[in-house]
């Protein structure tokens, strides 16, 4: 099929207040997750009547034909596989086979969006923001997925703390009244963040790529129209290193695709159906497109804590009393490559997600929401980090980054 022309995405324009008495708008034109037609509502086709928050995500109509309630139902999360890029290589088994497109949801990183595929809800429930969150009940800025501090430090699994302490919804898949099977990457299986995602749901875990699909070919074997929930990372992890639009990312997408295509040979007949998206897209910067903090020292003087978030959409916590200045430095100094807004009026204006909010959420998501026009990024560092360096980078507002494709195949 073609690529759709129009975004499902909500384009709107959002003011950013740089004082309560004094409203000057940086308004720019961008997309905004549609919590009508994202990840979060094709797992609440996935699940159906089983939806943790009914009423709120509503289902996808373009899947009703598929009776995904009533067969045995794959669904294989491609870390990083935007849906832009996926309409870059039109020849490939998986870009025949798609279905649209839909949102993911804010910030458009893993840790979030992961979460919400894993959950039925979005951050707005779930409460999980970045890569580094700061939560209150740890004391200290973490991230959440290696379950460690900012910076380095002890799994918080050893201190007798568990991730599920940090959620704010339950895990999903073992309350199913279908049986369920989890298949993720052997070194996060059974990691702590996995355990609070999945609970005790069955789990197979792969070693590499046609692992994956072996495990799910043993996974569907199992009576009574399972449902597996699977996930391949590589993709991602190879466009942070090399950029998206590079050969070695095209290069392992053509491997994926070609295993999944023998994949979907194999199971020929079953009766089962593939669902393929992913938790979010890519885009490259470049070292000329970073904000580097410490280069604006009167800014670092105005942060309480570490950023939180990702740097294409970092949470800031202020010192008290510096909002205003916070918000004259960001229109004075960084107003080219960077955009500022309240975080309560993000929260207020759905970002998140829809219904009402977790009520961490609100403390999870700092004072200022810092998001980088175009390509840009911004990032700071903590004494104990060594430097690095990505080309592919996630976690804003850009369509490369936000929209994800509907890949469904009937053997």
């Amino acid at each position: 099929m073609r690529c759709l022309t129009n975004c499902t995405a909500k384009l709107c324009l959002f003011r950013s207040l740089v004082s309560d008495h004094n409203p000057v708008l940086l308004s720019v034109a961008m997309l905004l997750p549609d919590y009508n037609n994202s990840i979060v509502n094709l797992v609440s086709s996935l699940v159906s009547k089983d939806a943790p928050v009914r009423g709120i995500y509503p289902q996808l109509p373009v899947l009703d034909e598929y009776r995904l309630d009533q067969r045995p139902v794959v669904l294989l999360v491609i870390d990083g596989l935007g849906y832009n890029f996926l309409c870059q290589h039109s020849d490939s088994f998986l870009y025949q086979a798609l279905a649209g497109q839909l949102t993911s949801v804010f910030p458009t990183t893993t840790a979030t969006a992961v979460t919400a595929l894993a959950l039925g809800v979005p951050a707005q429930q779930h409460g999980i923001t970045g890569w580094f969150t700061y939560f209150r009940e740890l004391g200290c800025v973490a991230a959440p997925l290696p379950f460690t501090p900012r910076g380095g430090g002890r799994d918080f699994s050893e201190l007798g703390v568990r991730a599920e302490a940090l959620l704010d919804a339950a895990a999903l898949l073992p309350t199913l009244s279908r049986p369920a099977t989890l298949v993720n990457p052997c070194y996060i299986a059974d990691s702590p963040y996995s355990q609070a995602l999945f609970g005790g749901v069955d789990r197979q875990s792969h070693r590499h790529l046609s692992g994956l699909f072996d495990a799910l070919s043993q996974a569907l074997a199992q009576p009574g129209n399972p449902l597996v929930w699977s996930y391949w990372t590589e993709l991602d992890g190879m466009a942070h290193q090399y950029g998206i639009n590079s050969e070695q990312v095209a290069k392992h997408f053509r491997q994926i695709d070609r295993e999944f295509a023998d994949f979907s040979a194999r199971i020929a007949g079953s009766g089962a159906a593939i669902v393929v998206t992913a938790d979010h897209g890519l885009i490259d910067t470049a070292p000329d497109r970073t904000v580097h903090v410490d280069q604006h020292p009167k800014l670092a003087e105005m942060l309480q804590l570490p950023l939180c978030g990702e740097p294409r959409a970092a949470f800031c916590y202020l010192k008290s009393g510096y909002e205003d200045a916070f918000d004259q430095y960001v229109e004075s100094h960084l107003t080219e490559s960077i955009c500022s807004y309240r975080s309560r009026d993000v929260l207020e204006a759905g970002w998140f997600g829809l219904g009402e909010p977790s009520q961490r959420l609100p403390e999870r998501i700092g004072d200022r929401v810092l998001l980088p026009r175009d390509n840009w990024i911004i990032k700071d560092r903590l004494l104990q980090e060594q430097s690095f360096e990505q080309i592919g980078v996630h976690g804003g507002l850009s369509e490369e980054e936000l929209l994800v494709p509907l890949v469904v195949v009937e053997p």
